[in-house]
């Protein structure tokens, strides 16, 4: 086990918050690009096909070892494990169906089970690391 800087309960806390609401801004965000759009909007609405692919899978392992990371408390460590996978898959799944109500953006069961794998190689890591 490597050892991890110790950061406050709440600023984990804070921290996987921020990053979770990044990824619900980009997966909310419309795919289309119009005129007066921010650059973020453009990215999102540019990004090639395997771009977004890798961005699904990066996220969402990052998900799974911040979740795990912060529920450090929560024993036994299988349990804490567990939720973070829970809780990492859910996030994933809940975005997927939403993208289908959002303009220009299409939620799919090949994502959503994108996400489960990166949440699965999250919760490896977190493992190996925390």
């Amino acid at each position: 086990m490597i050892h991890v800087v110790a950061i406050p309960v709440a600023y984990r806390w804070l921290i996987t918050f921020a990053f979770i609401a990044l990824i619900i801004v980009f997966s909310i965000t419309p795919g289309r690009d119009q005129a007066g759009d921010s650059v973020f909007v453009w990215l999102v609405v540019n990004a090639t096909a395997p771009i977004q692919k890798l961005m699904h899978f990066v996220c969402y392992a990052a998900v799974a070892v911040l979740w795990a990371w912060t529920l450090e408390a929560v024993e036994p460590r299988l349990l804490r494990l567990l939720l973070a996978l829970a809780l990492t898959v859910g996030l994933g799944a809940t975005l997927e169906w939403y993208q289908t109500q959002v303009p220009g953006r299409f939620g799919t069961l090949a994502d959503a089970i994108l996400n489960a794998v990166g949440a699965v190689v999250g919760v490896i890591i977190a493992i190996l690391v925390l």
